[in-house]
């Protein structure tokens, strides 16, 4: 019996001592018991803590369901076969068993999102609780509220007990009770217009708000807030608007930076006033949304023209850049990413302001690497301009295709002959067999054994692509020298269209050796050049 309170159990013994009393005079069998309880529980509901909302706010009460009821009961038998006979069913005498309640609106101005709720057993002067969530309306009206309360439970009518055998009967209550809520006078924010300006993606603009105060009360030291969202993020917040009564409008320009669109549409911007009510309570209103339109980003269209772009060279890429969005876009400058087989000598060039359908050019100087094969490759730029702050934005990546030449080489030919033990003059054509052009070329021999020259270069000049020209070496070979055709290694450095020196590869050039020819005549004429 720990379910039921001290008084409760004296009430009971009370009784079933007068039964047990009553029963030994007339002699009633000991083994039969009754039990009657003559008014059910009473039931009250009240809300624990503040029972004050404010217009379009959600809220949550806790509310206290409270057993006042005092048992009428009367019984007969023994006590203790009525006690287990409780303890074996679950019988609580005096309580509401299997309480539910249910809430409804009638005519306050708040919509309910609670369903029912099971509350359990409320013994008598016991206490349980039930949680009441409900949505206030914006445009509620100030003032005291009943919201009705549902309660539907069960109590123990009657008990009997004979000798094995027990009977009990229950019944069914619907009793209707209420809270009361109070909703005070509240500020509501209403979103007017939204003005953007410069609002552009990945840029950075401003939108003014204007908003009104379509509340009851006055929002003291008011503050407009932009709760952001994917497509927006707020550079400058918390704006202040000063005093705000009802009914009244007021006006925040925002700086904020827009995301990476990828068309231009129009969003939704979310707004929410921070206040102090009449109490100088902080409070934050409901979320308003406005909506602003957001242009996608300036496009662009590129292509590429070459300048002695070869392998293992220095050349260059002239960038055509046309803007073609519908706005212009305010200091813009090219960007080269690096990307094998270049190496940029620059990688930044001015494009200066470009109106909508405008064209300009960028010249980037780059070095390919020996181990780039000639073909087309894909070169990565990116364009930077300001926005209206003069902060640096860039496009997307975008890429162009460039074709890499050939390596320029070199072509030896000629059949001189040297007699050994003689020194003589050697001639050797040089053909330009690159893609492109040789300024200030000079040819170099390397004279190995059983070659001597103290004259090893030879002045070439201007050499086109395919043109040929023929230089002259003062070469000296060994006595002993076996006659056969020898190697000389020649090579020609020259310097691009970029100023930067080249040296060719290693181009074999072969020169006779005959037999040593004799006698002084011979020197003598060897000596001559005849």
């Amino acid at each position: 019996m720990n379910d039921y309170d001290g008084g409760t159990v004296r009430r009971i013994l009370a009784v079933a001592l007068a039964v047990v009393t009553l029963l030994s005079v007339v002699a009633v069998p000991a083994a039969a018991a009754g039990y009657d309880e003559y008014e059910s529980p009473e039931l009250t509901t009240t809300v624990q803590g503040s029972n004050v909302l404010v217009p379009g706010e959600t809220a949550s009460l806790e509310l206290a369901i409270q057993n006042r009821g005092t048992a009428v009961t009367s019984g007969d038998g023994r006590v203790d076969r009525l006690a287990k006979t409780f303890e074996s069913a679950g019988v609580k005498p005096g309580s509401a068993m299997g309480t539910t309640a249910r809430f409804e609106s009638e005519s306050a101005p708040v919509e309910i999102r609670s369903g029912e709720q099971s509350v359990g057993t409320v013994a008598p002067d016991g206490t349980r609780t039930a949680s009441l969530e409900l949505e206030v309306a914006e445009d509620a009206t100030p003032g005291t509220y009943r919201l009705p309360v549902v309660l539907e439970y069960q109590y123990v009518r009657t008990v009997s007990v004979d000798d094995d055998e027990h009977y009990i009967t229950r019944r069914d209550v619907t009793v209707r009770s209420h809270v009361t809520v109070r909703i005070d006078p509240s500020v509501r924010l209403g979103v007017e217009s939204v003005a953007g300006e410069n609002l552009r993606a990945n840029e950075d603009g401003r939108m003014a708000v204007t908003v009104r105060n379509e509340g009851t009360e006055t929002a003291s030291d008011a503050e407009l807030l932009i709760e952001g969202s994917d497509q927006l993020t707020p550079r400058t917040n918390g704006l202040s608007l000063g005093t705000v009564d009802p009914g009244e409008t007021a006006t925040a320009s925002f700086r904020v930076g827009m995301a990476d669109i990828e068309d231009t549409d129009t969003y939704a911007v979310p707004f929410r006033l921070r206040y102090e009510d009449s109490n100088g309570v902080v409070r934050e209103s409901q979320i308003r949304t406005g909506t602003v339109t957001i242009e996608d980003a300036p496009t662009f269209d590129l292509s590429a023209t070459t300048t002695d772009l070869y392998v293992d060279s220095t050349g260059a890429v002239t960038l055509s850049v046309t803007n073609t969005g519908d706005r212009p876009v305010t200091n813009a400058r090219a960007i080269l990413d690096p990307m094998e087989p270049f190496s940029p000598l620059s990688t930044s060039a001015s494009l200066g302001t470009l109106a909508p359908g405008e064209t300009a050019t960028a010249r980037f100087k780059l070095d390919v690497a020996d181990r780039a094969i000639a073909q087309e490759y894909p070169l990565a730029f990116t364009i930077a301009y300001e926005d209206a702050y003069r902060e640096t934005v860039e496009s997307d990546r975008l890429r162009v295709p460039v074709t890499v030449g050939p390596e320029m080489t070199v072509d030896t030919s000629g059949t001189p002959t040297v007699a050994a033990g003689s020194t003589e003059r050697i001639e050797v054509t040089v053909t330009n067999t690159g893609p492109g052009r040789m300024t200030d070329a000079v040819a170099r021999i390397n004279a190995n054994t059983p070659f001597e020259t103290d004259d090893d270069t030879a002045y070439i000049g201007d050499l086109g692509s395919g043109e040929s020209t023929t230089v002259t070496f003062t070469v000296s070979v060994d006595g002993a020298a076996t006659a056969k055709t020898y190697s000389v290694d020649t090579t020609v450095k020259y310097d691009n269209s970029f100023g930067r020196t080249v040296v060719s590869d290693v181009e074999p050039t072969a020169v006779e050796v005959t037999e040593k020819r004799g006698g002084i005549i011979s020197s003598i004429l060897q000596f001559l050049g005849l």
